[in-house]
């Protein structure tokens, strides 16, 4: 087999290996599947709702303080020997007390007044539960926020795939022309070695982006909890109609996970003040008794017995006005935080507006770039085959064509990236499927217009 068989045997075994990997049997698999996947598996939002029950039954059990206690004790007690009331100088003595003896009490207690204490412990734990409900809406945000970078990410690493394989299908249809025209005398032996470097770079290139793809896929199904092999059908796309800054910065106000979060953390630390404060007053309480074997009695212990009581802290070596103090300088603490919160997300939604109006306006002249870029290389294609333009210059051109649909990819991709994150800083994630349905997809490679067809090359005599 000649060299250049051996040459074209190569690219198309090349060729047939990236079409059956491309081919490859794989789900469809829609953005919001994507996101029904990860709310369904994900062990962060797993995680978070059992934080809610959990919340939930602490809640349940702050209620019952409110309730008064009943307990029961048995005791079986043993003693060294009976115990006998001497009653010298006479000869008599009173026994009271057996060695063996049963008592058994039901006890029950019930808090009148407790100073506020068990109404500041089941605010708290509402506003526990609140923080976990808030925090768990808050984690679902971010997951679709990071779903969106990877899922995106992977259509990013597949275009440029495509890209890749069009780019090595451009270089081997150049190698063949500088080949041809070699053999024909029109160009010089290097003019067609560096069509076949470029084609080598090519094909390397090709590789590198099937590699970055399975990596994109490999954390997409980390995000999803699952093994499967998915082709993402939701593609690349841009806006041209979404609000102005103030809109979002607006709606940081208007219910943001986070700041439901800061404010449950208030909420607490108020309850825990108010908590302290109610210990420094009087507690109250019913209390009652009853014995359940009086046979074992002895003179001195009543059947049953009831009453109020009382407790009342005289002195605590200043404890308690500290504790007070802690407790306000912690509710402090969560107002600064949440007032600075509040702040930071109006700035991150400007920032994330920003960036998105960077990348559309980098999509945009990556657009306008595309065209010259392909009439660059029809000009360099013809000047190439007149023997008036170099290898590299016909290389340079499809690099130059390459580099500007890659360029509008990434910019496409960093404008979707932008955007989910914009509607995370706005606390809006949730209308996410509002602008996904006014999208404007990102054109497919198919669409682009390649190299033109070289003439088919006459096979060389066999050596």
């Amino acid at each position: 087999m000649t060299r250049v068989r051996r040459v074209h045997a190569l690219a198309a075994l090349l060729l047939l290996c990236h079409a059956a990997a491309t081919a490859r049997e794989g789900e469809p698999l829609t953005f919001s599947e994507a996101v029904a996947r990860v709310r369904a598996r994900n062990e962060a939002l797993a995680a978070g709702r059992d934080e809610v029950d959990q919340r939930a039954a602490e809640r349940a059990a702050a209620r019952g303080l409110r309730s008064p206690k009943v307990t029961l004790e048995l005791r079986e007690t043993f003693i060294n020997k009976p115990i006998e009331i001497d009653a010298s100088p006479l000869p008599l003595a009173y026994r009271v007390q057996e060695d063996q003896f049963m008592k058994g009490q039901l006890r029950a207690a019930w808090p009148v007044y407790t100073g506020g204490r068990i109404d500041a412990a089941n605010a708290a734990a509402a506003a526990a539960e609140n923080e976990a409900g808030s925090r768990l809406s808050l984690t679902g945000d971010q997951l679709v926020t990071e779903l969106a970078r990877r899922y995106f990410g992977l259509c990013l690493a597949r275009r440029a795939a495509g890209v890749a394989a069009l780019k090595v299908e451009a270089m081997e249809r150049h190698a063949r022309r500088a080949r041809r025209l070699m053999e024909e005398g029109v160009v010089a032996k290097v003019e067609e070695l560096n069509a076949e470097v470029a084609l080598a770079n090519a094909r390397a290139a090709l590789a590198s982006a099937g590699a970055d793809a399975a990596i994109a896929l490999e954390g997409l199904n980390n995000l999803m909890a699952g093994t499967e092999e998915v082709v993402p059908v939701t593609p690349l796309f841009i806006l041209r109609d979404v609000e102005d800054c103030a809109h979002f910065q607006d709606a940081v106000d208007g219910g943001h996970p986070a700041l439901a979060v800061a404010a449950a953390k208030r909420d607490q630390a108020r309850q825990g003040t108010r908590a302290e404060k109610g210990a420094a007053l009087p507690s109250v309480y019913l209390f009652g008794v009853r014995e359940l074997f009086p046979r074992d009695l002895t003179l001195l212990d009543p059947e049953w017995a009831a009453g109020v009581g009382a407790e009342y802290t005289l002195f605590d070596g200043g404890q308690g006005r500290n504790r007070i103090a802690a407790a306000r300088a912690r509710e402090e603490l969560a107002a600064d935080m949440t007032r600075k919160l509040r702040r930071d997300l109006r700035s991150l939604a400007a920032v994330r507006h920003r960036e998105m109006g960077k990348a559309l306006g980098q999509y945009d002249a990556f657009e306008a770039t595309l065209a010259l870029t392909e009439e660059n290389l029809r000009v360099r294609v013809r000047a190439f085959e007149e023997g008036v333009a170099t290898s590299v210059e016909v290389v340079d051109a499809v690099l130059s064509r390459d580099r500007a649909l890659l360029g509008r990819l990434k910019a496409a991709h960093d404008f979707d990236t932008a955007l989910f994150g914009l509607l995370e800083a706005a606390g809006l994630t949730r209308r996410h499927g509002d602008y996904l349905a006014r999208a404007v997809p990102v054109p497919e490679q198919a669409a682009e217009t390649p190299l033109p067809a070289a003439p088919p090359t006459e096979a060389s005599p066999a050596q």
